[in-house]
């Protein structure tokens, strides 16, 4: 493929381009579609080195070579479409039917049947060979597998001719397509890097608190280490000063005992006596002080202790979500927290509130959403059918509608036990490898997602992308209770449960 940047900078002829032309041909192989195609209507003669504009005509290229270097601009000259850059494609295809037409024109006139010497005026279809009419004769073949040269060459450069218009369909398709590839590729590079920083930020947020914890715990195991230290070292100054004290008073008694037997002894003895009997009085054994760390508070279970505090710092965090008793269907039974629900065979009385849901075996949750992210999460062991989700405040309570984004909803279903479904457009089924007990729900107002995980390894099921501009609601369905079979209620768990 050549793209040169402009008219004018597109190679000239050689000299004598002419000499290299294809002859025009004596056998009368045309007709009207074949001389139009296989020639220039710039030079009126077959194609030398064809080209291909992007509005589809084919040029010889010294021709349009020629042309656009005497012109003021690139363009077609057969519909004086603009040609952008002037650019081409090299024609190929016709190039080598070209290439194979004259071939058999340069060999016709001494080419002969080996086995007949008669001149090979035929086509045999079967075998693809060149055929003499004595072949036909003597061929066990049908006739209608014999073709004329010209009408055979004629057959599959139309043939040829076909496969090129929609080769050159097929590029006019590819190139839009290839652009929106392109595209693709921007947007998805793009939104990795958001979502990497996304990652690092939210971690930073969790390093950060980590770090900070880990400080806090650690100075105030240095401050009272060090309170701890100075206790027993000043209660180890005073055993020194006691035990030198008493080393005193023992080395005056050892020196008194020594001189027992002198005349000084007992004239001294009186009143050393009473001062060292002082001294020993005033002399106290002293204490062991003893100041031991908390194992408790430094080596108990530190990690779920920051884990507990940490809570306070998620973002989202667990968020508190009650149901709303004014939406419930009357056949669903709520708690007295308003934190389960469940589906009876009774039929409640209740006023019929322009709230309360009377189609679906549904009920809202009392918060609703214009802004933020929250997450929550709902246990459905035990449950073979349930329905959750996120709906628009608006959505119909009184009549059957598709629960689908169009309609306002936001959810996903299991039913059986085991089939699990978003009803998305279109719905999809969903592989579930393992019973499902509790389900993470994730909405992020501004971030137009809503997400669905397993909650107990935090997996992810699904994710809705949409824009949101009114009330959404947390939307819990337990289903019929189906003779006792689903009988479990949905239970929201939240920082208080």
């Amino acid at each position: 493929m050549m793209s040169p940047g402009a008219a004018a900078a597109l190679p000239s002829p050689a000299s004598g381009g002419e000499a290299d032309s294809l002859p025009e041909l004596p056998l009368p192989l045309p007709g009207d579609l074949l001389g139009k195609d296989l020639s220039c209507t710039i030079c009126l003669k077959w194609f030398t080195e064809p080209l291909i504009l992007p509005c589809g005509h084919n040029f010889c290229k010294p021709c349009l070579t020629d042309t656009w270097a005497r012109a003021a601009g690139a363009t077609c000259p057969e519909c004086q479409a603009e040609v952008p850059g002037g650019q081409y494609i090299e024609n190929t295809v016709l190039a080598k039917a070209l290439e194979s037409l004259k071939g058999f024109q340069v060999e016709q006139g001494e080419q002969k049947c080996g086995e007949h010497d008669k001149p090979l005026t035929l086509f045999w279809k079967p075998d693809g060979k060149l055929a003499c009419l004595s072949c036909r004769e003597a061929s066990k073949e049908q006739s209608d597998q014999f073709l004329l040269v010209s009408e055979a060459v004629q057959h599959y450069l139309e043939n040829l001719i076909l496969i090129r218009s929609r080769v050159e369909c097929t590029l006019q398709k590819l190139k839009p397509l290839w652009q929106r590839q392109k595209e693709q590729i921007a947007s998805h590079l793009e939104n990795r890097l958001l979502l990497q920083q996304n990652i690092s930020l939210e971690f930073v947020k969790l390093h950060q608190f980590l770090h900070d914890r880990e400080k806090r715990l650690m100075d105030e195991l240095q401050e009272k280490g060090k309170v701890f230290l100075q206790d027993m070292q000043l209660n180890m100054g005073v055993l020194q000063e006691k035990w030198n004290q008493a080393k005193e008073i023992l080395t005056h008694i050892q020196s008194r005992l020594y001189r027992h037997n002198s005349t000084s002894f007992l004239t001294m003895t009186t009143c050393c006596l009473l001062s060292l009997q002082e001294k020993a009085q005033g002399l106290s054994e002293g204490q062991l002080v003893c100041r031991e760390l908390s194992l408790g508070q430094f080596k108990g279970p530190i990690q779920y202790a920051a884990w507990k505090e940490m809570k306070s710092v998620l973002s989202p965090g667990l968020s508190l979500i009650t149901l709303d008793p004014r939406t419930a269907h009357p056949n669903l039974v709520l708690s007295a927290d308003l934190t389960s629900v469940r589906h009876s065979d009774t039929k409640q009385a209740l006023p019929g509130a322009p709230e309360r849901f009377d189609a679906s075996i549904a009920v809202l949750g009392a918060q609703g959403f214009t802004a933020g992210r929250h997450y929550w999460e709902v246990e459905v062991e035990k449950k073979p059918k349930w329905t959750l989700g996120v709906v628009k405040g608006s959505v119909n309570r009184k009549k059957r509608r598709p629960l689908s984004p169009g309609e306002g909803y936001w959810v996903i279903m299991l039913r059986n036990g085991r089939e699990l479904k978003v009803l998305d457009v279109p719905p999809k089924g969903l592989l579930l490898r393992a019973p499902l007990t509790k389900i993470g729900v994730f909405l992020d107002y501004e971030g137009g997602q809503v997400s669905f995980y397993e909650a107990h390894a935090m997996s992810h099921i699904y994710t809705f992308r949409d824009a949101f501009a009114e009330t959404l609601y947390p939307y819990f369905c337990p289903c019929l209770n189906e003779a006792g079979e689903n009988s479990h209620p949905l239970r929201v768990f939240s920082t208080e449960t």
